[in-house]
């Protein structure tokens, strides 16, 4: 048996960590006054980072048990103009050579791989911090398609602990970094779907990627929807519109809804996170500059 082929006896598995949305400072200076968010809806969180890939920056991100919802108000870090990515991770050691193999195979996929470092306080050098699968979308694309895996310096350094089988588990990492679990009165379970608006061949390029490591594909050519592990990717082809994250589908925790609960709520004039009469709210971003209808 080849180490390829042992490679690839699991299937990694890449599950939604979380998705990067770049919105204007109105939008983001009211998520961030916004108490209801914090409070009620997940758990919320400002990230200040200095990465080996990306520099410094800072967002604002908004969590529930598994996956993260993480916001942008400036520039997002990188050469080109960035409007937002999705981040998916494998929980099992061993998953990133593995995909790595399996994109290869498929003959369609370009993509760069590295080791990120990051600055840990009370280390001279940065620490290894996840191995990154950045997925080729096309030349000048707005957005990214990230597949991580966790390093065990990562974990270590956060406090968090592997579970069965030494997996590297989000809701793990998501519970040291924040403190607690997301359990009291916050709304907010986990990402559900996301709805992206893309040029044909970027939804090419993403319905190729996730389909070699088990995503379906359906639909025809104004719009592919992509299944995977408690995950729904709406591909909506716009030729001549803005491309951007348009819309994150987001599942609630049952029963913990009340009165109390907004039916909307807005975030400047461009995006606006609306309640459904069932436990699911849709959080709805219209492009940059624009006012969200």
């Amino acid at each position: 048996m080849t180490s390829e082929s042992a490679a690839v006896e699991f299937r990694p598995v890449p599950r939604v960590d979380h998705v990067m949305v770049l919105i204007d400072a109105t939008a983001y200076r009211d998520v961030a006054a916004s108490a209801f968010l914090g409070e009620r809806f997940g758990r919320l969180r400002r990230k200040d980072a200095d990465s080996s890939v990306a520099g410094a920056y800072a967002t604002l991100g908004i969590a529930g048990e598994n996956t993260l919802v993480e916001l942008f108000g400036s520039t997002m870090p990188g050469s080109a103009p960035l409007v937002g990515g999705l981040v998916f991770s494998f929980e099992e050691p061993g998953s990133s050579p593995a995909a790595r193999t399996l994109l290869d195979e498929s003959g369609r996929v370009r993509y760069y791989h590295d080791l990120v470092r990051r600055a840990v306080p009370g280390s001279e050098e940065q620490q290894p911090w996840y191995h990154l699968i950045n997925v080729d979308l096309g030349e000048a694309s707005p957005l990214l398609l990230f597949l991580n895996e966790v390093t065990p310096e990562y974990f270590r350094a956060i406090g968090a602990q592997p579970a069965d089988g030494g997996r590297f588990r989000r809701r793990d990492y998501l519970d040291a970094v924040l403190g607690g679990p997301a359990d009291g009165p916050r709304l907010l379970r986990d990402i559900a779907g996301i709805t992206l608006a893309v040029r044909a061949e970027r939804a090419r390029r993403i319905a190729d990627a996730l389909g070699a490591l088990g995503y379906t594909a359906a639909g025809d050519a104004g719009e592919r929807v992509l299944t995977g592990p408690g995950l729904t990717i709406r591909l909506v082809i716009e030729e001549a519109g803005p491309e951007r994250v348009a819309e994150i589908q987001l599942a609630l925790v049952p029963g913990r809804r009340d009165q109390d609960t907004p039916a909307e709520l807005r975030f400047g004039e461009t995006s606006r996170l609306v309640f459904g009469e069932d436990d699911t709210a849709r959080w709805i971003f219209g492009p940059m500059g624009r006012p969200e209808r």
